[in-house]
C-alpha cells in the first residue's frame, strides 16, 4: 500500500513539472517566477514524500521477511 501511494506521488509530480511547463509555454497572466517557484516546491515535495513512502515500505517488508 505504502510503495503504491509513493508511485502515485511521483506520478503527481511528474504531472505539476508538465503543467508548470505547459503553463509556461501558454504565456498565462501568472508571473514565471511565482509559477516555476511554486511549480517547483510543489513538485520537489511529492517527490520526497514519494520516495520517502516507497523507502519505507521496502523496510516495513524486509523486517517482515526475517
Amino acid at each position: 500500500m505504502k510503495k503504491e501511494l509513493g508511485k502515485v506521488l511521483i506520478d503527481i509530480a511528474k504531472l505539476v513539472i508538465a503543467g508548470v511547463i505547459l503553463a509556461g509555454l501558454m504565456r498565462q497572466d501568472i508571473p514565471p517566477i511565482f509559477l516555476f517557484t511554486v511549480g517547483s516546491i510543489v513538485a520537489i515535495l511529492m517527490i520526497g514524500f514519494g520516495l520517502s513512502f516507497i523507502s519505507w515500505a521496502e523496510k516495513d517488508n524486509k523486517n517482515n521477511k526475517q
